[in-house]
């Protein structure tokens, strides 16, 4: 049975491998490894399919539209004066907070005694990450790092290859030669994650730190027309991640259950020693309740997003949501004002929308999906209709 040492301190350090698949960690052998070796929660779900508004509802432990950080064009309105972050939390716990990131904009700054910002042309991720360890090794430290290479090299060859291709159609036509590029970036990044725990058994601190690894958005190779990358849908290839979360002296164990994101801050938080009432009115449930727990249930999964681009441009907020339970899945599109209802046990891939406004099922995720827009204050162009 899973019980957390709460007599011990851990020093903690989260990795956010930036845009990579669920559906890829089996071409990745030092991840796969680590995962075959901690809790690793394989049936993780984002709750917004682009990276500031993920990252922001990770160390809020809120979901967009509550947090602030609702659109692209929002990524400036977090709620900073009256949210309490991760990094904040654990600072009060006595932690020494340090992150590395790619821009200011990524996540708040509040709570962190060096908010390092990267230059993501010339960085080599294994080397300065491995740097900054070391550097706070003597500490009782918390370290976000967030590492951009798959997602950064994956961008970069897709702009290269539209150059040579006459429209987007011949994107969406090579889905087979999207991935194999996708796949080619993977190696990188593995490696990096050799180097981190490396180093960790280097500085002999392996048995102390809690390393906890996820991705804050998967990745369109083009199975869906309208989407090149990632945040205009909210189908699965970009809703579907993973967490991985190495505590040492504990027993390696797939967590199958779903869950979120936003479950990320109370388990942080536990893990660092909080009380539950520093961090009660989250979103997010520890996701500790899920490990031994033959009667766990999953999580509703909530998802909003707002594309920059697309046939649904976002007007200036987020403009596509869904809701997720019992694989089955109920989407919104505000804007064309359209409705998808998947069963995703049959049909993984979304090919095939069974939605009937009539049908039990249906009726019942159009309550679930609006409890959590009146929740957190959604207005659309249905809000008085539902």
């Amino acid at each position: 049975m899973f019980k957390l040492d709460k007599t011990k301190e851990f020093n903690i350090i989260v990795i956010n491998l930036d845009g990579l698949r669920r559906d890829k960690l089996h071409l990745c052998p030092a991840l796969k490894d680590l995962s075959k070796n901690s809790l690793y929660f394989s049936q993780m779900n984002t709750v917004a399919p682009y990276t500031f508004a993920s990252l922001h509802a990770i160390v809020s432990g809120l979901y967009p539209s509550s947090n602030g950080v609702n659109a692209y064009y929002n990524m400036f309105r977090f709620k900073k004066n009256t949210i309490t972050t991760i990094s904040q939390l654990v600072k009060k716990l006595g932690y020494y907070t340090c992150c590395d990131v790619n821009s200011k904009s990524v996540m708040p700054e509040q709570g962190y005694d060096e908010y390092i910002v990267y230059d993501e042309q010339t960085i080599d991720f294994s080397k300065r990450h491995s740097n900054l360890i070391k550097k706070l090794s003597k500490k009782k430290f918390f370290l976000f790092l967030q590492n951009t290479e798959t997602h950064n090299n994956l961008v970069r060859s897709i702009i290269e290859k539209d150059k040579e291709k006459s429209s987007d159609d011949e994107y969406f036509n090579s889905v087979e030669e999207n991935d194999s590029i996708y796949n080619s970036h993977l190696p990188a990044t593995d490696h990096y994650i050799s180097t981190i725990l490396d180093t960790l058994n280097e500085l002999k601190i392996s048995k102390n730190t809690v390393v906890i690894i996820f991705s804050d958005h998967g990745t369109s190779i083009g199975e869906k027309r309208g989407e090149k990358f990632y945040g205009v849908y909210v189908y699965d290839y970009t809703l579907n991640v993973f967490t991985i979360m190495y505590i040492p002296d504990q027993t390696p164990k797939e967590v199958n259950v779903q869950c979120r994101t936003i479950d990320l801050f109370p388990t942080i938080a536990e893990i660092a020693g909080a009380r539950k009432e520093q961090f009660d009115g989250k979103h997010g449930e520890s996701l500790f309740s899920l490990i031994d727990n033959p009667d766990a249930e999953e999580r509703e999964v909530f998802v909003e997003t707002g594309g920059l681009y697309g046939p649904w441009p976002s007007p200036k907020k987020h403009n596509v949501f869904c809701v997720k339970i019992n694989q089955k899945k109920l989407i919104y599109n505000d804007t064309p004002r359209t409705w998808e209802f998947y069963d995703l046990k049959n049909d993984p891939n979304e090919l095939d929308n069974l939605y009937d406004e009539n049908s039990d099922e249906v009726k019942f995720l159009k309550e679930r999906l609006t409890h959590y827009f009146q929740e957190n204050n959604i207005i659309t162009s249905i809000s008085s209709n539902n």
